[in-house]
């Protein structure tokens, strides 16, 4: 305070006068000692109305920074107390990651509260570090569960993979198909596997699964193609056969014929579901109706 230079009654008061009046009130605190000592170097008895008014105005200064004390410290234990109460909501926050930073943010500031004395201290602190315990041992045992469950989906996905690839083996397109859309299901229910290993999983998997569409895709064109030339050909034995009932000549020779389109139709094979039913209507009635007038012409 000031070097060692004692200062006057006036200049004590003044100084007491200053840190009551202070912002910083533990700055304020730490310099009161100092302050008392020095009020006591000036003497302590009242050798006059002077002498008593200034002791009167000291000391009610000083009372002055015990209440502010007091309060603080009321102020700062009810800081705590909401710390605590904010500390046990997070608990029950869904997000770790979130609540991870909210408890952080948390300690931070009851570093930064002050003290409420020593033993009220250590009392709403271990209050405070029981609910961080709780949180950080609930997290711990959240992410090894989570551990747990991405290698199981690992080993799941890895399963599927192998799966896929003996799809892709299948003679049957149809069967196959079934079965890959079925591995799909599978695959969604498997879970994640982790974000180290999930994009590599699901690469392997979708090659599969690419491969097998390519291959589907080809055989319906395929397919596609020969139902259309099947088609064209048994249009032209449909205008074969058009051309024997126009004719209706009815002869051993003709009858022949006739009966071997229906040989040649079959031959031909189907054409598909879109167009077979049609296609075997319009023939059989045209068949129907050269046989229907051969019994009152031939």
């Amino acid at each position: 305070m000031e070097g060692n230079k004692l200062l006057t009654k006036d200049e004590l008061v003044a100084k007491a006068k200053e840190l009551a009046e202070s912002e910083d009130l533990g700055k304020a605190l730490a310099e009161v000692r100092n302050l008392r000592k020095q009020w006591r170097k000036t003497g302590s008895e009242e050798e006059s109305l002077y002498d008593k008014e200034m002791s009167d105005k000291f000391y009610g200064y000083l009372d002055v920074l015990n209440a502010k004390e007091s309060q603080a410290v009321v102020s700062v234990e009810e800081s705590k107390k909401a710390l605590i109460a904010k500390a046990k909501e997070i608990l029950n926050e869904k997000s770790f990651k979130k609540a991870t930073a909210a408890m952080n943010e948390l300690m931070d500031e009851w570093k930064g509260s002050g003290s409420a004395g020593k033993e009220t201290d250590d009392a709403l602190w271990g209050e405070f570090k029981a609910v961080r315990d709780e949180f950080f041992n609930n997290r711990r045992a959240y992410y090894d569960n989570l551990t747990e469950g991405f290698k199981k989906a690992k080993e799941a996905k890895e399963a599927l993979i192998e799966k896929a690839k003996e799809i892709n083996a299948m003679e049957s397109i149809k069967e196959a198909g079934n079965a890959m859309n079925q591995l799909m299901d599978e695959w969604k229910k498997a879970g994640s596997a982790g974000r180290e290993n999930e994009d590599t999983l699901w690469n392997a998997f979708n090659a599969e699964r690419k491969a097998f569409f390519k291959k589907r895709n080809a055989y319906y064109d395929g397919l596609k193609e020969m139902f259309a030339k099947r088609t064209e050909a048994k249009k032209e034995i449909i205008n074969e056969a058009k051309m024997y009932l126009a004719r209706s000549e009815f002869t051993e020779e003709e009858k022949e014929a006739i009966k071997g389109l229906r040989a040649k139709w079959k031959e031909v094979g189907s054409a598909g579901k879109e167009n077979e039913d049609t296609l075997w209507n319009e023939f059989n009635s045209i068949l129907n109706k050269y046989f229907e007038n051969m019994k009152y012409y031939g």
